[in-house]
C-alpha cells in the first residue's frame, strides 16, 4: 500500500526531531516513515513517540507481549518478520 501523506524533507525538521528519526533508525522501530509522516505537527511526533518509549523501552509491557505486538504488527503489514 502506498502512503498517502509525504514523509517531511529531513531538512526541515529541527534538531531534536532528525533525533527522533536517528534513534528509531538505529533501533529499527518505531517506522521512520512513519515518523516522517507525523513530523508534519511536530506535538503529535512527540507524543507518539514519548508514548512509544514507555511502552517499549520503559518497562510498562511485558517483554512477550512486546514480542506479540510486534509480530501482529508486522503481519498486519505483510512483513516477513
Amino acid at each position: 500500500m502506498a502512503q498517502r501523506i509525504a514523509s517531511i524533507d529531513d531538512n526541515a525538521v529541527p534538531a531534536q526531531v532528525k533525533g527522533y528519526f536517528d534513534l528509531a533508525e538505529s533501533r529499527g522501530a518505531p517506522n521512520p516513515v512513519l515518523l516522517r509522516i507525523l513530523a508534519h505537527d511536530q506535538n503529535s511526533l512527540e507524543t507518539f513517540y514519548d508514548a512509544w518509549n514507555k511502552i517499549f523501552y520503559g518497562g510498562k509491557l511485558d517483554h512477550g507481549l512486546k514480542e506479540i505486538v510486534r509480530v501482529r504488527m508486522a503481519r498486519l503489514r505483510g512483513c516477513g518478520y
